[in-house]
């Protein structure tokens, strides 16, 4: 599926904006991170990530190296990282493995283990389909400081579309 130019262009811009924030980008290889939320099917994640990672490595320099971190949030207490390079994630083959596991998750714990273990990542994007729920407002406000809410974006895939979030904690 081939995204619109705007919103891949409301993408780049996120990305920029991200990247630019006062003291967050200064190394040579950028380390990132993604998130899949697992409430997402396969041919969602399958037609939307390719794409997005492509328009990243098209737009800039600074992500045809990259350190990238694929997390999938299947639930709660099961969430699992590894590093891919981005151009094997762009491939369909990379998405063999991916289960959909629909669950009702708490998004203050994704974030306390983003806060955790994805501390080095300058950009970190949440592809979700935004069924989370917020139990602990403060949970989350706490764990977003001092890094997260300057380097956090969602993409929500909700209905037939996509939709950009950023500063998730003053939207939440």
């Amino acid at each position: 599926m081939n995204q619109s130019p705007v919103f891949l262009k409301n993408f780049k811009n996120t990305v920029d904006r991200i990247l630019h924030v006062p003291g967050n980008f200064t190394e040579p290889v950028l380390e990132m991170a993604v998130v899949i939320d697992n409430n997402l099917s396969r041919e969602r994640v399958k037609d939307y990530l390719p794409d997005l990672l492509g328009a990243l490595k098209m737009h800039s320099e600074v992500f045809r190296n990259v350190r990238l971190n694929m997390v999938q949030w299947r639930e709660d207490e099961d969430i699992v990282c590894k590093v891919s390079p981005m151009s094997v994630v762009q491939l369909n083959s990379y998405y063999d493995d991916y289960e959909q596991c629909i669950k009702r998750k708490n998004f203050e714990k994704l974030i306390s283990y983003l806060k955790l273990f994805q501390a080095r990542a300058k950009l970190i994007i949440l592809l979700t389909d935004g069924n989370y729920q917020v139990e602990q407002e403060e949970l989350l406000q706490q764990a977003m400081q001092p890094f997260l809410e300057k380097k956090l974006m969602q993409v929500v895939l909700a209905g037939d579309g996509a939709d950009i979030r950023y500063r998730v904690a003053r939207i939440v």
